[in-house]
């Protein structure tokens, strides 16, 4: 139930970078309706996999949006938002009848097929590993999060984001190095995780660009600041195991525009590397 990584090629109107944006405001909504992770994450997937059947017009790019959010917050919540709540939230863009209306159409589309093992449910697996540790979570809570933002994550496996979330978050906290429990519970090895691990630092580079929103919510005591955690880290000059350059050594250089050759070469889907 992965969606295809490479749907953009096949929409007329419609590119990566505005998707960028439909996702900087599904967590503000996400954020404002206090919803439960799970929902964000489903959201995301029926907005992609829809995007991978149906050609849409930029105007209707909201709607996609919108729609998707009531469908995953039905799946997954036991107070979802009212459609008075979904047309608010949308500024009275889409009536009740154009929402409803996509809704079906959307579920069509979608095959009914609304059940995903999201990156969330392979989390708190790996978190057996560390006896379920609050701040190790919720700073790889952080990290997924930031993935939905970048096109690259697109056809990614949800264990795979998950275990290399929970690795770079153990790295970050000092918690100690990728042990064999870890490998048992999440099913990488920390050399199948690497590349991943350098990926999401590097999306941590300029976070205010590359996931404004998921930095602000993370910025906030109920998720233990975990955003502003990770720039201090990178500010005293993180490094990964076996490395002895920073990670930041680079931060002067300026940022790759989503729309450049460099950025598309990733839009086929990051996946583990096989080991063997």
């Amino acid at each position: 139930m992965l969606p295809n990584p490479h749907y953009m090629e096949m929409q007329t109107e419609i590119q990566w970078s505005m998707r960028s944006v439909l996702m900087d405001w599904l967590v503000q909504v996400h954020s404002r309706f206090a919803l439960l992770p799970e929902t964000l994450f489903l959201t995301v997937n029926y907005i992609d996999r829809f995007l991978s059947y149906k050609i849409i017009s930029v105007t209707k790019l909201q709607l996609v949006g919108a729609t998707a959010l009531l469908v995953a917050s039905k799946y997954e919540e036991i107070n979802c938002p009212s459609m008075d709540e979904i047309v608010f939230m949308v500024d009275n863009g889409y009536s009740p009848e154009e929402i409803l209306k996509a809704e079906r159409f959307m579920l069509s589309m979608l095959n009914f097929e609304l059940g995903w093992p999201g990156p969330m449910s392979f989390l708190r697996r790996v978190s057996k590993a560390d006896d379920y540790d609050l701040d190790t979570r919720t700073l790889a809570k952080y990290f997924l999060e930031l993935t939905i933002m970048d096109e690259r994550f697109v056809a990614s496996p949800p264990s795979f984001l998950a275990a290399g979330a929970h690795c770079l978050s153990r790295l970050i906290l000092n918690k100690g190095d990728w042990t064999k429990a870890h490998v048992y519970f999440s099913g990488y090895t920390w050399s199948q995780l690497k590349p991943l691990v350098t990926m999401l630092i590097e999306c941590c580079e300029h976070p205010r660009l590359h996931h404004a929103a998921v930095y602000e919510k993370y910025r906030e005591k109920r998720f233990k600041e975990a955003a502003t955690l990770v720039q201090l880290a990178l500010d005293r000059g993180f490094t990964l195991p076996q490395h002895t350059a920073p990670m930041r050594a680079f931060k002067s250089q300026p940022v790759q525009s989503h729309d450049t050759m460099e950025h598309l070469q990733y839009t086929s889907g990051f996946i583990p590397p096989i080991e063997g």
